[in-house]
């Protein structure tokens, strides 16, 4: 192969992998996906049987049209004008628009459409049993599988930002109560109800220990931090796979600074210093029984400082975890494939 020739093959793949399959207000351009998607299959010398892009844009479109019938589709598909076309621009915007897709079609046919491509456009067999929806989607078709497994991953990165979005308003993680559904086998409307329960008693704990600390009840806020702190690292580290019983506090920050199942980026400098916290937790628990009984007054007054600088510190700390596990909480259902193929350009 010339290098001309190899860069230009290089300069393609690298803008597939830099494609912004979604915009920013979640809209998909229809046109160009299904232009450079045909280019993958010239790519990968499969030309041959790849479908004209015409086809896959019109497949999209005809099953929003019949899963969510004509109302929502014209609501959800927009074509619009392009003020500023050239002639250049025709192999993609032939008809001197764009459409448009609204993402909350693609959370409903998303899928269907891209099993589609390959099932009903393509006639590659289907699966005996289920499994990765792009499965037909060969690894070793490197543009096309590099290309569609983008998209994938895309748009699950998108679903996930809204999803971290709404928490606050909502309570809740869609995502954590879909894998909540999963996992326990339950309804998905009961799944919520649960995660909506749980946030409630996040926060009515997070206001007891505001109450305890101005009340001057030091142990009894440290006593619901430590509670508290302990229940989403629990939490976290069931829904990855940990499974703990009775652990204590320390067990519980071991495991998730050690375990290869809590794979998610952790903050170790929060959990790290939750530990530390943990260390002059005990120091003021074990040091009240110190200042009530050698009736010296400078040991009551130590272990006053040392309480209310651990309960304020452990305020703290308890609103920063809850903040990350409501967060992180998206991630419990892995939306990315992992991939046998080397990735190597010829």
């Amino acid at each position: 192969m010339k290098e001309t020739e190899q860069k230009q093959r290089q300069k393609f793949f690298d803008a597939i992998i830099e494609y912004p399959y979604i915009r920013d207000d979640g809209r998909l351009e229809l046109e160009p996906f299904c232009v450079y998607l045909s280019h993958c299959f010239g790519f990968d010398g499969i030309l041959e049987i790849s479908p004209q892009p015409r086809d896959v844009y019109l497949l999209l479109l005809d099953i929003i049209r019949e899963t969510l019938g004509p109302t929502d589709a014209n609501r959800y598909i927009r074509h619009q004008r392009i003020s500023d076309w050239t002639p250049d621009m025709a192999y993609i915007f032939p008809e001197k628009t764009k459409t448009c897709i609204h993402p909350s079609a693609l959370v409903h046919v998303s899928h269907i459409w891209i099993y589609g491509i390959g099932h009903d456009l393509m006639r590659i067999p289907e699966p005996a049993e289920g499994g990765k929806y792009f499965a037909w989607v060969k690894e070793d078709w490197l543009a096309v599988h590099t290309f569609i497994n983008g998209y994938h991953n895309a748009f699950y990165a998108f679903q996930k930002r809204i999803d971290k979005a709404r928490i606050a308003e909502k309570g809740y993680s869609l995502f954590e109560a879909l894998h909540l559904s999963r996992r326990k086998n339950i309804d998905f409307d009961e799944a919520e109800e649960l995660l909506k329960a749980r946030h409630a008693s996040y926060q009515a704990a997070l206001n007891r220990i505001e109450a305890a600390i101005n009340d001057g009840y030091f142990l009894e806020a440290i006593t619901l931090e430590e509670c508290l702190v302990s229940n989403c690292l629990f939490n976290f580290l069931d829904n990855v796979g940990v499974r703990l019983t009775n652990p204590s506090f320390h067990t519980l920050l071991n495991k998730i600074l050690t375990s290869d199942k809590a794979h998610q980026e952790l903050p170790t400098e929060l959990f790290t210093a939750i530990d530390e916290w943990r260390q002059a937790r005990n120091t003021s628990i074990h040091g009240y029984v110190t200042s009530r009984s050698d009736g010296l007054d400078q040991s009551r007054a130590d272990f006053d400082v040392m309480a209310t600088s651990t309960a304020r510190q452990g305020r703290d700390f308890c609103q920063s975890i809850v903040a990350w596990y409501e967060l992180e909480c998206v991630n419990f259902i892995r939306h990315q494939f992992p991939s046998k193929r080397s990735g190597n350009i010829h």
